[in-house]
């Protein structure tokens, strides 16, 4: 009975290792084409920056995006020989390069665009369209990742897990949110006002609020759209 329950426990851990590697290859050949879509999107709004005469400042943070993306990009894929793909196994890991492009970007916009708004709240209309193509991208990457079964919580442990860290980024994402967006509350006039802050800290809350409950219920669509795909392809299987 021991040899059973161990054969099982296996067979489970082994079953899971499977999903987890689909899971990751498809997210990542995913994430590879939002690469090249937010790098369009980013050339666009830096261009339409550059003829409008934007100052330096001002179309700064689309250009440090750009390049930050691309220089891991080609880092990456130089360190690793992924130029000429010619298997499956490199495109692969290409999709995994640029998907790390990706992430790259994401983290310069946000941390860009919090950094500047807060330090020339004036202006903070010309930092906002920098973050249209991340918020475009990601809403897109989104939809198509519930759609095929990429969202996922797992076990019931692994469902508690993933509910924690899911409240503690939303809780960190709200209140990023809520300063780059009430940070011109907190700076009106010229001097710094404290109902600025009760602004961010409501803003903030709803935010998080709303995030929070819709990832919860795209996590359970992923859910039943895996099963789905799990219970088509046993069909096809047995046929």
């Amino acid at each position: 009975m021991a040899w059973y329950d161990g054969g099982v426990k296996e067979g489970c851990f082994v079953k899971a290792k499977i999903v987890d590697e689909r899971i990751q290859k498809e997210s990542d050949a995913l994430l590879a084409v939002m690469f090249w879509v937010m790098a369009a999107l980013q050339a666009v709004v830096l261009g339409v920056k550059l003829a409008l005469g934007a100052e330096v400042l001002q179309w700064a943070l689309d250009g440090l995006i750009l390049l930050g993306g691309l220089g891991v990009m080609v880092v990456l894929r130089s360190r690793r020989g992924l130029w000429c793909r010619r298997d499956e196994a490199l495109r692969e890991l290409d999709n995994r390069v640029l998907a790390l492009s990706y992430g790259m970007m994401l983290w310069i916009t946000l941390i860009g665009s919090v950094v500047l708004v807060f330090g020339d709240s004036e202006r903070s209309g010309w930092y906002a369209p920098s973050l249209l193509p991340l918020l475009i991208t990601s809403l897109v990457y989104l939809v198509l990742a519930v759609r095929r079964g990429l969202l996922l919580w797992g076990s019931r442990q692994a469902k508690g897990d993933t509910k924690a860290r899911l409240r503690k980024s939303t809780a960190l994402g709200a209140l990023l949110y809520g300063a780059l967006m009430g940070a011109p509350a907190c700076f009106e006039g010229g001097s710094f006002r404290p109902m600025g802050l009760v602004k961010i800290l409501l803003m903030a809350a709803v935010w998080g609020l709303l995030f929070y409950g819709a990832m919860v219920w795209l996590i359970d669509r992923g859910e039943k759209a895996a099963d789905k795909a799990v219970k088509e392809a046993s069909i096809d299987a047995e046929e």
